[in-house]
């Protein structure tokens, strides 16, 4: 039978208290078909999830058991466990929603959900202004509006952004492969101002294209990225050094080409921003600045969820939001260091 699990936090997402790695094992390559619920002090045993099987929730927590990497993790039955503010906005909302690519803000390591639960509580606080400052460096005290995944959220239409509609069309309407479109996971625009793209990471990587052949059936060739992705009224990014260049981090590339173009017609200064955890993807954010023009190094900011946390270290309304990040887990394992 399952037993409570200790120091449970009742309106947060499990965290650092509630898990406990010794379940997991210390097994390489191949676990076993069932696994010791994750939650500490509960015994359930479980049928894991694989890529062909859900496997079996456990009854008393409601989580699916993974193992990925050589590492476990875990996925919510109920998506709305994972978020902690306007649970069911994303329910009614956001799942489901026809212009964003794929919704996957049950899982443990779920970039939808660390960035929903973030900026949509910045939001409801109007902190977003220093988000932009740590990008932009400007000291503007407007609220800006918001978008996720190329919805807006400052008027909670969630109806997709038409200047980002109209990037693509520029840009992919004629893509030589079946791909998805760009979509960037957070919009941070000042009219007139300013108009900040933002790539976010948890625990995924910047990926890269080299020169070569096609990665697979859905991916471009470095060639063909640097190709469509430019514009003659553009002016941020080196064709030529990209074209010589061993690699290009491909997402980075798409969204400051998007930027650029998109803050054309209303006359904003164009950034974009690589939100990782700290001391993440120093490397690729090093490699694709340098394929920035000079004197346009400051249009690419490489920022942390540990900065973002700062934004709101003291209002108190944003209490809530603190506790969260403070407990992320990342595989069971603290997500964010130095966070008090």
């Amino acid at each position: 039978m399952a037993q409570a699990p200790q120091a449970m936090t009742n309106s947060l997402p499990y965290g650092t208290e509630d898990l406990d790695q010794e379940a997991v094992g210390s097994w390489d390559a191949h676990p076993p078909t069932h696994l010791r619920c994750y939650v500490r002090g509960c015994t359930e045993v479980l049928r894991r999830a694989t890529r062909d099987q859900r496997g079996e929730a456990c009854p008393a927590h409601g989580i699916f058991l993974h193992y990925s990497r050589n590492k476990g993790t875990y996925s919510y039955a109920d998506p709305r466990r994972n978020i902690i503010v306007d649970s069911a906005v994303v329910a009614d909302r956001i799942l489901g929603h026809p212009f964003k690519y794929e919704s996957r803000f049950e899982y443990e390591n779920s970039e939808d959900a660390l960035t929903w639960n973030v900026f949509r509580s910045l939001q409801r606080a109007g902190r977003l202004h220093q988000v932009a400052r740590l990008i932009t460096g400007q000291e503007l005290r407007d609220e800006p509006q918001l978008y996720l995944w190329g919805l807006s959220l400052s008027d909670d239409t969630f109806s997709p952004w038409p200047l980002l509609i109209q990037a693509r069309d520029r840009f992919e309407s004629r893509l030589p492969v079946d791909r998805p479109l760009t979509e960037p996971d957070i919009a941070l625009h000042l009219p007139g101002k300013y108009l900040i793209l933002i790539e976010a990471k948890f625990t995924s990587e910047n990926p890269a294209y080299q020169d070569g052949p096609r990665k697979d059936d859905t991916s471009l060739t470095k060639a063909e990225l640097v190709d469509i992705y430019q514009d003659r009224e553009l002016d941020l990014l080196d064709i030529d050094r990209a074209r010589s260049a061993r690699f290009i981090h491909y997402q980075l590339w798409r969204n400051l080409c998007f930027a650029a173009w998109m803050g054309l017609g209303g006359g904003e200064r164009a950034y974009l921003g690589n939100l990782t955890r700290k001391g993440w993807e120093d490397e690729s954010c090093a490699a694709f600045a340098s394929l920035i023009k000079s004197g346009e190094a400051k249009r690419f900011r490489h920022i942390s969820w540990e900065d973002v946390y700062q934004c709101g270290a003291t209002d108190p309304s944003l209490a809530t939001m603190r506790r969260y990040l403070q407990a992320k887990t990342a595989y069971l394992s603290k997500a964010f260091a130095e966070l008090s």
